[in-house]
């Protein structure tokens, strides 16, 4: 237990960026004594607010909650405290030099329907590449809310996660199984290169796809 004289604290957060907010929250939620550090004289760390111009408030740093697990917003009542969420129509906007732009819509007809000017065929190939990523992000997303196994000691906690992965896996049919199992190694270059001709949609899709997600490219 630690202790600055008159108080003493179960737990000490370092940094009150957003992870750190988290974790004090449920903490204390826990019932732990727990006090948060922040040498700012503001909270938030990544997910902080600037004031671009006069009466102008922009994300400083993450434009995007990115992950957020529907259970933490859940068990912080993050709703009451104000949350909102805005899904936007445009996923990503990526300009050129040449002046002309690449569009990713959270529709894929409408982004299938703008690029039909610039590169055809990925155009009709745009579709069916989306269907496939969703599935992908739906397993891994599945794979990613799963404690890891204790190899030392695997239970019955582990054997039923196990169960729960296997059937979505053969959810996803015998063609989706096949192209995640050999697509899930493979930089995201090489994926995007075998599925589209023209550079700049490559560019905007791998830029996608390794951005928050903690992993290579």
């Amino acid at each position: 237990m630690a202790t600055d004289g008159a108080n003493q604290y179960d737990a000490i957060v370092i940094g009150g960026g957003h992870n750190g907010l988290v974790t004090a929250a449920y903490l204390g939620k826990a019932g732990l004594r727990t006090v948060v550090l922040e040498r700012r004289d503001t909270l938030g760390g990544a997910a902080a607010t600037s004031e671009l111009a006069p009466g102008v408030r922009v994300p400083t740093l993450a434009h995007t909650v990115g992950r957020l697990r529907p259970s933490v917003a859940r068990d912080l009542d993050l709703k009451r405290h104000g949350l909102s969420l805005v899904g936007p129509d445009v996923r990503a906007f990526a300009p050129g030099l040449d002046g002309t732009s690449v569009v990713l819509w959270g529709d894929a007809a409408r982004t299938a329907e703008g690029l039909r000017s610039r590169a055809a065929n990925d155009a009709e190939r745009y579709a069916a590449f989306d269907r496939l990523v969703r599935s992908l992000a739906g397993f891994l997303g599945e794979i990613a809310a799963e404690t890891p196994p204790d190899i030392e000691s695997p239970g019955l906690t582990d054997a039923l996660a196990g169960l729960r992965l296997g059937r979505t896996f053969r959810g996803l049919g015998r063609n989706d199984g096949r192209t995640i199992t050999r697509v899930l190694p493979m930089a995201i270059a090489d994926f995007v290169a075998e599925s589209f001709d023209d550079e700049a949609l490559r560019a905007a899709i791998a830029w996608r796809a390794f951005q928050y997600t903690a992993m290579g490219p």
